[in-house]
């Protein structure tokens, strides 16, 4: 049924990417129909063509590589000048030739923050976690437990930046520092705790919040296995209280816990509240060779989640907001990229993108908008780079044109298109590479 799951993942992916290409590749074409261009192609993929169907001068290309497309246009290449005619791209004047390179971008913008508003129009699912600032979980080796943190704790600033919620532990611990300084709640007392975190490097970080882990699961027993070392001793409903003395406050923590169990220690003693009793059971666990430890044959009750909805025009302060911060996410990577302070290795392409896509789309229609938000704005973002083959390039080109009142030559062009196309091409390859790589890590998610 796993392998069911991630087909359908990547069929979905494929889809999510496939419309985000259309999206931009879009802009161009509406752009250039406006200006008066004459399109030859419109082509969503790369490769050879699946199917193929003409209209006026254009013809329209599904290809059987779905990775990207283009919009091809007369005379819109240094190795296709063209003829001069006047519905020539480069016939046209300046700021007409920008406004087809800005079509795409802005068009994958506009979709993105279209998506936003729907998904905050719709309705949000905020696990209940997130409204909180208290640590569920303490990674047994992690960096977290070697500064004293404890399950329990409330973390009440990062850094010198208040905290009320899990969210935004989450943004500032993403920032990925060396160091952070933390004053947590304990017992009603502050205390002023430093985090410090290595570098591994590696393409899926083990511990991207240094072992500080949320709350996610309350304390409740939400089903029993058949057959399982608990079937007879536990109902569903029952509130696990404490295991071998020590307090749980979510169900998280009293799996790590058992992680914990020696069987020489005797049996699993588990404190809990059934309705208004509260009692002391004794459980011996039995060893799955499956999962390599000593499991209850418990589950946890549903995380519990809050509907966030928002009127449409409610719905604008919010959704500007993520826009900003997704806009703003990608000159952050691109900033510790350049100071090392982010890995390469972390890097990820379409092999990666797209089956993480479709796992948005298992988990609701907002979790999918919102991704589909994030990717398509860090599109825009990276197609208005100047980096020649991207739109951001093109642009380069023409103000460059507008200084020299001329174009660079043909060959000077080429010359750098070319240089720029391997360039691109070996960072493809690279991250495709770091994709490969974490496929192991992505394939253990659907277990």
């Amino acid at each position: 049924m796993q392998h069911v799951y991630l087909v359908l993942a990547i069929i979905i992916g494929l889809f999510v990417l496939s419309l985000l290409v259309f999206i931009h590749e879009l802009g161009h074409f509406l752009a250039a129909k406006a200006c008066k261009i004459r399109v030859l192609a419109f082509a969503i993929g790369f490769g050879k063509a699946l199917f193929t169907w003409k209209r006026g001068d254009t013809e329209y290309r599904v290809n059987a590589i779905p990775f990207g497309g283009y919009v091809q246009m007369a005379g819109d290449s240094p190795d296709n000048a063209g003829s001069g005619a006047d519905d020539e791209y480069n016939s046209k004047p300046i700021w007409q030739r920008a406004t087809v390179a800005l079509a795409g971008p802005i068009a994958n913008f506009i979709f993105a923050v279209f998506t936003l508003w729907v998904a905050f129009v719709y309705g949000i699912d905020r696990p209940a976690f997130m409204d909180s600032s208290k640590i569920g979980i303490v990674m047994k080796g992690s960096p977290a437990e070697a500064a004293g943190f404890a399950a329990g704790d409330s973390i009440v600033s990062i850094n010198g930046d208040a905290i009320s919620a899990w969210d935004q532990v989450d943004a500032r611990l993403a920032q990925q520092l060396d160091n952070y300084d933390i004053t947590v709640s304990r017992g009603g007392e502050p205390m002023s705790l430093s985090l410090h975190v290595e570098k591994t490097g590696a393409r899926l970080p083990t511990m991207p919040t240094g072992g500080l882990l949320p709350a996610r699961y309350p304390p409740v027993v939400g089903g029993i296995l058949p057959k399982g070392s608990a079937e007879k001793t536990l109902q569903v409903g029952d509130t696990l209280v404490a295991l071998n003395g020590t307090a749980v406050s979510s169900f998280d923590r009293f799996a790590m816990l058992m992680r914990e169990y020696d069987p020489d220690g005797g049996p699993a003693d588990i404190d809990i509240k059934r309705g208004s009793e509260t009692m002391k059971v004794l459980i011996i666990p039995t060893y799955d060779s499956a999962a390599g430890r000593y499991l209850l044959g418990i589950e946890p009750a549903p995380e519990p989640t809050k509907l966030v909805r928002y009127g449409a025009f409610a719905a604008i302060g919010p959704t500007m907001g993520k826009t900003w911060e997704y806009s703003m996410m990608i000159f952050d990577v691109l900033a510790k990229l350049t100071s090392g302070k982010v890995s390469a290795k972390q890097l990820a392409g379409p092999l990666n993108i797209i089956p993480v896509s479709g796992m948005m789309a298992f988990q609701g229609l907002s979790n999918i908008l919102n991704f589909m938000a994030l990717i398509g704005i860090n599109l825009a973002v990276l197609n208005l780079l100047p980096l020649v083959i991207t739109d951001g390039g093109l642009l380069m080109f023409l103000i460059i044109e507008a200084i020299r009142k001329k174009p660079l030559t043909m060959q000077t062009q080429m010359a750098i298109n070319k240089a720029f196309i391997v360039l691109f091409l070996a960072l493809f390859l690279f991250v495709s590479f770091n994709d490969v790589q974490r496929l192991p890590d992505l394939l253990r998610w659907w277990r």
